[in-house]
């Protein structure tokens, strides 16, 4: 007996269940052959594959046409069930609709990325994807660990070496500029003035030094750090009354400067600017709502001003 069970399950195949789901609905081949896109002989050869699959003659002819037998109608119900379940899963995995979907996304970023792509980015999802959750963490050391566990579904920073399976795709390019206290008396730079200045640096990942140490080196000058902070957030707070200098991203700039009493003041130096990316582990390549998730940044990324076209 288990012998013939295992023998029946490694026969049945996803196409002759369908069929059986829809020859039980219609209880007619030529419907059924309608409905399945299929030739009224080819049906018939397959509920020949399903009487001998299942070990029972399914369906009897009787004067109303096609009549269900006891063990048809015994798996009917189970088998829409399962059939509409995998077609839900089918869905979910190839066609992701975010109105419908209800899941809960992890991205860690710094609060730069945070601020300037993704806070955006998840307002204009709140009618679009409204079952659709967001977790926003701080990068760490362990991020690509995450990544690679499936605990955490993105990294926005730009790339840095990493393991097998992690994939980074460019989003955006940004430069750097500098910001001070809107009162701050100085109006220009030059390199000696910049380096003399007391520099406020935003180290998320708590690294001491940074680009604009190295610019400053090839000049050889060398500049004092007064405050290091661990967020771009608190720079407004730093800045305002002091004469103080930070170096950030553009982006980041305007967006303090907009809401803060801060003025950008351009650099004396050329600081080499960075390309934004976000990494992911291979493991979500076939999940239709990482993919999606991944299209809705860039689409986002592409919004911005000098913005990487893809």
């Amino acid at each position: 007996m288990l012998a013939m069970t295992q023998r029946n399950i490694s026969q049945a195949d996803l196409n002759l269940l369908s069929a059986l789901k829809v020859l039980l609905e219609e209880c007619n081949v030529t419907r059924a052959a309608d409905r399945l896109g299929l030739t009224q002989p080819a049906v018939s050869r397959i509920l020949s594959r399903l009487r001998a699959t299942f070990g029972d003659p399914l369906f009897v002819r009787t004067s109303r046409g096609l009549t269900p037998t006891a063990r048809a109608l015994q798996i009917a119900a189970p088998l829409r069930r399962n059939i509409e379940a995998l077609e839900r899963i089918l869905l979910e995995e190839n066609g992701f609709e975010p109105a419908r979907a209800k899941r809960r996304f992890r991205i860690a970023a710094v609060d730069y990325a945070q601020v300037t792509l993704l806070a955006p980015l998840i307002r204009t999802l709140i009618a679009k994807a409204p079952q659709i959750d967001f977790e926003l963490r701080q990068p760490t050391v362990e991020s690509e660990r995450d990544l690679e566990a499936g605990t955490l579904d993105l990294l926005i920073m730009p790339q840095q070496p990493s393991g097998p399976g992690i994939v980074w795709t460019p989003l955006y390019q940004d430069g750097y500029t500098c910001i001070v206290w809107e009162n701050n008396p100085v109006r220009s730079l030059t390199a000696p003035r910049f380096a003399a200045m007391d520099h406020i640096l935003v180290a998320p990942r708590e690294r001491a030094g940074g680009i604009v140490d190295e610019v400053l080196r090839e000049q050889g000058l060398t500049r004092r750090v007064a405050v290091q902070a661990p967020t771009f957030l608190l720079l407004p707070h730093l800045l305002v009354g002091t004469e103080r200098i930070a170096t950030v991203p553009i982006g980041m700039a305007k967006e303090l400067a907009g809401i803060n009493p801060l003025r950008v003041i351009k650099p004396p130096l050329k600081i080499p600017g960075f390309t934004m990316c976000q990494g992911w582990h291979e493991i979500h390549r076939s999940d239709g709502g990482h993919r999606w998730l991944r299209e809705s940044i860039a689409k986002q990324a592409a919004r911005r001003t000098g913005a990487l076209r893809f």
